[in-house]
C-alpha cells in the first residue's frame, strides 16, 4: 500500500458525483470552496515569512505555496464538474465561491452561506470535527 494517497481523477470524480443526492452536491461545493479558502490564506502568511527567511527558506516557502495553488487549481476542476452535475439535472448553479459573499447568514456566530438554493452548514453536515454526523459513512471525494 502506499504512503501517499493521490486524488481521483476528474473523470472518476465526475462518474461518482452522479450517484449523490443534490444535497450533497451542494455540501462538497461548499467544503471545496473553503478549502481553496484556506489555501489561499495560507499562501497570503507564506508570502509575509519569506521577509525573514533564508534564500532556501525562500526557495521552500515557493515551493508550499506552488503546491498550494495547484490543490486550488485542483479543486476548482471538482467544482466546475459540480456545477455540470448540477446543470445536468436541470438546476442553476449559483458558484459557492461568490454565493458566501452576496448570501451568506451569520448564526450563532458561525458563517453559512447558500449554495445553489439550499442552505449548508459543512460543521453540521459533517460535524465539527469532519466527521459525518449520524453515523454515516458516506462518500468523501
Amino acid at each position: 500500500m502506499s504512503t501517499s494517497s493521490q486524488p481521483i481523477t476528474p473523470s472518476v470524480f465526475a462518474e461518482a458525483i452522479k450517484e449523490l443526492p443534490l444535497e450533497s452536491l451542494h455540501a462538497e461545493a461548499a467544503k471545496l470552496t473553503n478549502d481553496m479558502a484556506k489555501l489561499l490564506e495560507s499562501n497570503v502568511a507564506l508570502e509575509a515569512e519569506k521577509a525573514v527567511e533564508t534564500e532556501e527558506g525562500i526557495k521552500f516557502l515557493d515551493d508550499v505555496i506552488a503546491e498550494n495553488e495547484g490543490v486550488v487549481r485542483w479543486k476548482e476542476e471538482r467544482i466546475e464538474l459540480l456545477k455540470v452535475e448540477v446543470e445536468n439535472r436541470g438546476q442553476i448553479w449559483v458558484d459557492p465561491r461568490k454565493a458566501g459573499e452576496e448570501e451568506g447568514e451569520h448564526q450563532n456566530g458561525q458563517q453559512r452561506s447558500r449554495v445553489n438554493g439550499a442552505g449548508n452548514d459543512t460543521a453540521a453536515l459533517h460535524g465539527q470535527h469532519g466527521r459525518a454526523v449520524d453515523g454515516d459513512e458516506g462518500v468523501y471525494l
